[in-house]
């Protein structure tokens, strides 16, 4: 009988698409300018559906507060720098190229949109990057 050795759970570009796409979701379907989102539904619909959107808001704010907590103490503020950075020069060549439109600056909303999704998932995956990376594991100090 051969004894197999278990894998090791290593970063990987599924494991980045499935949170990029997770964090593009919140962060889309809670604002964005087609007008279907928590923040149209809410302001229109407040006085009628109050009662089915008061849990559904609850909800959004523990995750947002899940999220934003994880990717602060991941990245910590010189990494969010970099990570913003990184992304708005991505967005910047992605315009200078042309393959996305800036007309005017009502079109800026859904790169900063895009770009807030990605430093959420950039947040959330990079222990794991840094685990394959240095081999180095990161400990969260639990008295904190």
């Amino acid at each position: 009988m051969r004894i197999r050795r278990p894998r090791p759970r290593n970063f990987g570009f599924a494991m980045f698409a499935v949170r990029l796409f997770g964090a593009l979701f919140l962060v889309l379907s809670t604002y964005n300018a087609s007008g279907y989102s928590l923040v149209h539904w809410i302001g229109e619909r407040w006085s009628q559906d109050w009662l089915v959107q008061l849990p559904i808001l609850c909800l959004y704010v523990v995750v947002y507060m899940l999220l934003i907590r994880v990717t602060t103490r991941q990245l910590r503020a010189p990494g969010i720098a970099l990570t913003v950075a990184l992304l708005g020069s991505l967005a910047y060549l992605l315009v200078d190229a042309g393959v996305v439109p800036l007309r005017d600056m009502s079109d800026l909303l859904p790169i900063v949109l895009y770009m807030y999704g990605g430093l959420i998932a950039i947040g959330m995956c990079w222990a794991s990057a840094w685990v394959m990376l240095t081999g180095q594991v990161s400990v969260d100090n639990l008295n904190a």
